[in-house]
């Protein structure tokens, strides 16, 4: 038997070619469709732990949202801020509190931030009040108030901070 003789014929090197082809492109369809597969079900899984994030930050507890206020140095989220709570709350506390009510404790607590020298540069090195800046509050996206000192009218601010005016 010579070498010659071991070579197919070239109607069957174009069989083997095509089946070799079609064998191939079968290949690639099913690794498309596995990863088309495991691409659906990663972004599933984006979506899903996404929601249930927003889902978990969406609305904090009501004692939370009556009792505990973030006190900003500047009209800007991006500022130095602090959290402030009330000495007597009650953080598991279901009822709502007016909406006055929890306006007026944030901006009294802030307000004593600011008179103990909290967002001074130097701090307060003496027992003199500081002064206290004209504070503004609006309402953060899991329902908390957020205070900050402005001049600028209650809804320019909040609009431009991105965050809602105060709101049961």
């Amino acid at each position: 038997m010579t070498a010659h003789e071991l070579l197919p014929t070239d109607e069957r090197f174009e069989q083997i070619k095509a089946n070799l082809f079609e064998t191939i492109a079968v290949d690639d369809r099913r690794r498309t469709r596995t990863h088309r597969i495991i691409a659906i079900g990663v972004a599933g899984a984006i979506v899903a732990g996404t929601t249930a994030g927003a889902i978990a930050i969406a609305r904090a507890a009501q004692g939370q949202v009556n009792n505990v206020t973030d006190c900003y140095a500047a009209a800007d989220l991006g500022s130095r801020h602090g959290t402030t709570v009330m000495a007597t709350a009650d953080l598991d506390e279901k009822t709502p509190n007016a909406l006055d009510q929890r306006i007026r404790l944030a901006e009294e607590m802030c307000a004593a931030t600011w008179r103990i020298g909290t967002f001074s540069p130097e701090g307060s090195s003496s027992t003199a009040d500081l002064p206290v800046p004209h504070l503004e509050t609006c309402q953060l996206p899991d329902g908390r108030l957020a205070v900050f000192p402005s001049d600028q009218a209650l809804s320019e601010l909040c609009s431009r901070l991105g965050l809602t005016i105060p709101h049961e």
